[in-house]
């Protein structure tokens, strides 16, 4: 039995479907959430109007579902063809239909025709139906084609396949948790960070001014083709499955480049950190939740500041009860925030030291009780020696972070003004910064030069 809170009902009944669950009975609370705060009274009354209803609805007699299913099948085994007194009458047939099945994100689409997704599947030496990944909720196999048909909808270009490919095996890993992701009410969303100067100019992804922001192709659509692959194959849709009460700006502008020419020598790429080898370029995903950029002013730029700085807005970023403890949390700097660290030649790893250390909190707040938090079911992972310091004495600090390597530190944008951003994940699953690297088909060059 399903025993959900109002207005979840649907994502219950999706994810028992997923299961192969689907005529599994359901008993819906009369609340969007329990406060709190509730009182002994309400919560007693409450336990038995839900016991009530768990009895009542064990005893009533299945009857087999005989309503619509969720996916159209008889559009999947077909070729869509529309029409109109015009082209672009016909495209926005194709548009409404599309829409109406739940296969937009409400932008217009490129249309997914054979020509064009035989044109996409170019980009890569792989076969047709070979599968890259199963996406949640849905579990369905992200095949090539069907990674190459969002593409298309989203306006790639062939030679962004390679980038697609491993984003998809990014986002389906399970370190990554896409079904807690796809379906939370959280704000959270992947942020994709691809490193590797030579594949960022080839490609004209952009890593200046506006990082994170409208006006690149690449960027653009290469974030985009994620999204849609994730909806359309994962079959997610708000409201539906996708409980995110706010939403997430980043569900459409998801990728952005590391600016590794600003480092200086002094730091080696994320990739080389992650330990890839320098040639090999890399996409990573990262289940954002936050996105506040904080200004250094310049009389003040100094490694001490910045460190001051993104440690604020790490205290201030760490939830106790989405038991976030002990997962990735990332720092975007722009090159000139970056420039004292560089004229110092601090080290990555000792940038990451200090700020493991800088990140901390009494126990008092770190700690429920005195005990972690099991918000949600959620047993946070805190090392017994925190946990015997913190018993002791309330008053001592303890780290947000896992440990150093757990703050991943990227420098992007463009010069101007010291800007830093530190990018907080959620915690209500067990979600981390993933990293693949990116394989090119033989024949790049020439790929290159024909698109």
């Amino acid at each position: 039995m399903l025993i959900t809170t109002k207005g979840l009902e649907t994502n219950a009944k999706f994810n028992a479907r997923a299961a192969g669950l689907e005529e599994l009975k359901q008993v819906v609370l009369p609340m969007a959430a329990v406060p709190l705060k509730t009182e002994v009274e309400e919560l007693n009354q409450l336990g038995k109007q839900t016991a009530d209803a768990v009895i009542e609805t064990f005893c009533r007699e299945s009857v087999p579902s005989a309503g619509p299913k969720e996916v159209d099948e008889e559009t999947t085994e077909r070729v869509l063809q529309f029409s109109g007194d015009s082209y672009s009458t016909a495209l926005d047939n194709m548009e409404k239909y599309f829409l109406q099945h739940h296969w937009s994100d409400g932008f217009p689409l490129v249309p997914p025709t054979q020509e064009a997704v035989s044109r996409m599947l170019e980009g890569t030496e792989l076969p047709r139906d070979h599968v890259v990944g199963l996406v949640e909720p849905e579990g369905a196999a992200a095949t090539i084609e069907s990674i190459a048909i969002n593409a298309v909808m989203a306006g790639c270009l062939p030679q962004y396949m390679p980038v697609l490919i491993a984003a998809v095996e990014c986002v389906t890993d399970p370190r990554f948790d896409l079904r807690g992701i796809q379906g939370t009410s959280c704000s959270v969303s992947p942020l994709l960070v691809i490193s590797g100067g030579e594949l960022i100019e080839q490609l004209n992804i952009n890593d200046g001014f506006s990082a994170i922001g409208p006006g690149w192709k690449a960027n653009a659509t290469i974030g985009r083709a994620v999204q849609l692959i994730m909806s359309n194959i994962g079959n997610v849709w708000p409201g539906r499955n996708d409980m995110t009460t706010l939403g997430s700006p980043l569900k459409y502008v998801m990728l952005l480049a590391e600016n590794e020419s600003a480092y200086g020598g002094v730091w080696e790429p994320i990739r080389v950190a992650e330990g890839f080898d320098y040639a090999q370029p890399t996409i990573s995903a990262m289940p954002a939740i936050s996105w506040q950029p904080d200004h250094i002013p310049s009389v003040i730029a100094t490694v001490d500041k910045t460190l001051e700085l993104i440690s604020l807005q790490g205290k201030v970023k760490y939830d106790r009860f989405a038991a976030n403890f002990g997962l990735d949390n990332m720092v975007l700097l722009t090159p000139t925030a970056f420039e004292p660290i560089r004229l110092e030649r601090r080290s990555r790893e000792d940038i990451q030291k200090a700020l493991y250390e800088a990140i901390q909190l009494p126990c008092s707040e770190f700690f429920e009780d005195k005990e972690p938090s099991t918000e949600a079911g959620v047993q946070i992972q805190i090392p017994e020696r925190i946990v015997e310091k913190c018993k002791a004495n309330p008053q001592a600090f303890a780290p947000l972070l896992f440990g150093p390597e757990s703050l991943k530190i990227i420098v992007t944008g463009g010069p101007g003004p010291a800007m830093l951003a530190y990018i907080s994940t959620w915690g209500w699953g067990r979600a981390y910064f993933v990293m693949k690297p990116i394989s090119l088909p033989k024949y790049w060059k020439g790929l290159l030069e024909k698109y």
